[in-house]
């Protein structure tokens, strides 16, 4: 039986709960809380009481939704995570990972790497994707560049990456994983912005079906469900005993998991592969190239999304920072963008988009860039870009936790070792992590940022 059917039944059972959680399925909420949410939202949270199944050691319902799952997205095992990619990248790193032990990471991954990093005691070793200095983004993955760095330390255990990026950029997954065979390293893939790929394959191709050992899938970020919803995959080509990763998470999640965002977790995987999801993703991916081909023919603005994964709009403006743009599309046409930087501004979109939406943003654009942009001789302007400075580790994650560190200015932070996570949030990728030296080109880009102090090492 499913979480949504059982909850169903069980509601119509009108039991008296004397546990957890003690709003008693909507008998108190909280004013302002019940005046935002409604009543029924808490009529389906529910804690470990008869009937229902324990997300730590699933036997019944949890675990026939996940083997579901699992069937849908071709995977050996189906993880529901109830608190984010973030537990599941943590989880994967800390099954397959100890002290010492060399991993393989692109500069791109998000920050919860590094929270990997100090919980297992692993050394990290720092690939640097390509970076497209025009759009100021990393790129993909190059293969040549992992076999080099794999050739030169054959005891790495594992690689972790980013597919897609923040921006849509696609690695070749494929060749990827086939070099990690070749050298007998697990491939861990953050798809977190891919959770739409395996119901609609012109957006992506998954990594699960590519050779990735472990995928983990945000879906919060494209598909819909409510934040934090995500997922964990294992391969069924890969080795990994499912039991090792269940066991790593229940070292990371909660006792007390939520109800509606297991049941939200079901049901938006029940209707991305249903025949309606599939219509409704067909749609949505023909407005989003639609929109495209307009902003295509708009002079003064280009677009990066072409060939890319489409729901992540990335656009710039002539002879205007990226900065500039997002201010003008925030304060004269009320919309917000995901991210910005100094050379463009990412729209993420997802299965809420709407065409009106979209017709909007489509607009704002076409008035924004024939009539508001003034396209004017900007070559003496000088901007600091996100340019790839590769780290320089003096000690590894695990190694400082807890040690003691101090605020000091900027100018006196060259040479240093960086104390504190740096990273533009989101998407959380660092430009300098704890125990790394602090560069000139860090402090320069830091002060551009208007950033005037950093914690170092005492």
């Amino acid at each position: 039986m499913s979480i949504i059917n059982h909850i169903e039944k069980y509601r119509k059972l009108k039991r008296t709960l004397f546990t957890t959680p003690s709003h008693s399925q909507g008998d108190f909420v909280a004013p302002e809380t019940l005046k935002l949410l409604g009543q029924k939202f808490f009529t389906c949270d529910y804690s470990e009481i008869e009937g229902f199944d324990n997300l730590s050691s699933p036997i019944g319902i949890i675990k026939d939704a996940q083997s579901a799952a699992a069937e849908i997205y071709g995977a050996k095992s189906t993880f529901f995570l109830t608190n984010g990619s973030t537990s599941g990248i943590i989880a994967a790193m800390y099954a397959l990972l100890t002290k010492g032990d060399k991993v393989v990471i692109a500069r791109n991954c998000h920050k919860s790497v590094y929270n990997g990093l100090v919980l297992t005691g692993a050394v990290p070793i720092w690939l640097i994707p390509d970076y497209n200095s025009d759009w100021g983004i990393f790129e993909s993955v190059n293969t040549d560049y992992l076999e080099e760095i794999l050739e030169k330390n054959r005891d790495v255990k594992a690689f972790i990456m980013t597919n897609p990026t923040y921006e849509g950029a696609m690695s070749d997954i494929y060749r990827i994983s086939s070099v990690c065979r070749k050298y007998n390293v697990k491939l861990i893939v953050d798809e977190a912005h891919g959770a739409l790929w395996n119901f609609n394959k012109s957006l992506g191709t998954p990594s699960l079906i590519q050779g990735a050992d472990i995928v983990v899938q945000s879906l919060h970020k494209t598909a819909g469900a409510l934040n934090p919803s995500a997922l964990l995959h294992i391969s069924k080509e890969s080795d990994i005993n499912p039991s090792t990763i269940q066991n790593s998470l229940n070292l990371f999640t909660t006792t007390s998991p939520s109800y509606p965002i297991l049941l939200n977790i079901e049901s938006t995987i029940n209707f991305l592969s249903s025949a309606r999801g599939q219509a409704y993703l067909h749609q949505l991916s023909k407005n989003i190239n639609r929109l495209l081909r307009t902003l295509k023919n708009i002079p003064n603005l280009q677009v990066y999304s072409y060939n890319n994964d489409i729901t992540k709009i990335l656009i710039k403006a002539t002879n205007i920072s990226g900065f500039e743009l997002s201010e003008i599309l925030f304060g004269e046409y009320g919309i917000e963008d995901e991210l910005s930087n100094e050379k463009s501004v990412l729209l993420l979109t997802g299965v809420g988009t709407s065409k009106a939406k979209l017709k909007k943003l489509e607009k704002a654009l076409v008035n924004l860039c024939l009539d508001n942009i003034k396209i004017a001789n900007d070559s003496d302007k000088k901007s600091i870009d996100y340019y790839p400075i590769e780290p320089r580790v003096r000690y590894i994650p695990s190694v400082l936790w807890g040690k003691h560190s101090k605020e000091v200015d900027l100018k006196y932070a060259l040479s240093r070792v960086c104390m504190e996570v740096i990273a533009d949030y989101p998407p959380g990728a660092p430009l300098l992590l704890p125990g790394e030296v602090i560069k000139k080109e860090h402090i320069l880009y830091l002060l551009n940022r208007k950033k005037t102090s950093i914690r170092v090492l005492l």
